[in-house]
C-alpha cells in the first residue's frame, strides 16, 4: 500500500469518526433539548390551569357550584369584584377592634376591587386567552363539572379542566412524545377530577 492510499484511508476513517461523534452528540442532545422544551411548555400550561382553578374557586364561592362554560367563567371574572376592607387607626391593647370601631378610634372603609386585578399574578391578565393553551396547537382546554359521592357519603361538586399532551407538545419530536406518554402512563394535564373529590388538585401535584 503506497503512501497516498494510506493517507486517503486515514482521512476517510477520520471523517467517519467525526461523523459518528457528531451523531452521538446529536443523539444525546436531542432528548435533552426535548425535555427543556417540554418542561417550558408544561410550566406554561400548568400556570394557566392554576388560573382556571383560581377563577373556578371564586365562582363557586359566589354561586355554590362550578361552571363547565369558559364564557360564563370569563365573564364572571370580567365584571365581578371582591370587597376589600381598608382600616385606619390603631386598636389599643385594652379594646377589641369592634369596640375601637364603635368609639371611632379605628375607621373601616369597604371598597370593591375587580377580580381581574386581584386574582392573578400579573396585572392586565388576558382573560379571553384563559380558554386556550399558550403553546403547541393552542387548542382549547376541555372543562366539565360533576357531582361525586365521597367515602363518607357526602355529595361534592367538582370540576375538571384538561388538555392532551399531544396538543401541548405539538411540533416536538414525535417519537420522543410517544416515549414520554408511555413512560408517564397518562396522556393529559388536568386540574380537578370528575371522578373523585381531590380538592381541585392538578395531576402534576400528585
Amino acid at each position: 500500500m503506497n503512501k497516498t492510499v494510506r493517507i486517503i484511508i486515514q482521512i476517510v476513517l477520520l471523517a467517519v469518526i467525526v461523523l459518528l461523534a457528531i451523531l452521538i452528540v446529536k443523539g444525546i442532545q436531542k432528548p435533552i433539548e426535548f425535555e427543556k422544551k417540554r418542561n417550558k411548555r408544561f410550566d406554561q400550561v400548568i400556570e394557566r390551569l392554576e388560573d382556571i382553578r383560581t377563577a373556578q374557586v371564586v365562582f363557586k364561592k359566589q354561586h355554590g357550584y362550578y361552571t363547565p362554560h369558559f364564557d360564563t367563567l370569563i365573564n364572571f371574572i370580567k365584571i365581578g369584584s371582591m370587597p376589600v376592607v381598608k382600616k385606619e387607626g390603631f386598636v389599643p391593647d385594652t379594646l377589641t377592634e369592634k369596640k375601637a370601631v364603635e368609639l371611632g378610634i379605628v375607621q373601616r372603609d369597604t371598597f370593591h376591587m375587580p377580580f381581574s386585578d386581584t386574582l392573578f399574578k400579573n396585572p392586565g391578565y388576558p382573560l379571553d386567552s384563559m380558554v386556550y393553551i399558550p403553546c403547541g396547537t393552542q387548542a382549547k382546554f376541555r372543562m366539565d363539572t360533576a357531582t361525586v359521592m365521597t367515602g363518607s357519603k357526602v355529595e361534592v361538586k367538582v370540576f375538571e379542566a384538561r388538555v392532551h399532551f399531544w396538543d401541548i407538545m405539538d411540533g416536538l419530536n414525535e417519537q420522543l412524545i410517544i416515549n414520554y406518554i408511555s413512560q408517564r402512563g397518562d396522556s393529559v394535564l388536568r386540574v380537578g377530577s370528575l371522578e373523585e373529590a381531590t380538592n381541585n388538585a392538578g395531576n402534576w401535584e400528585n
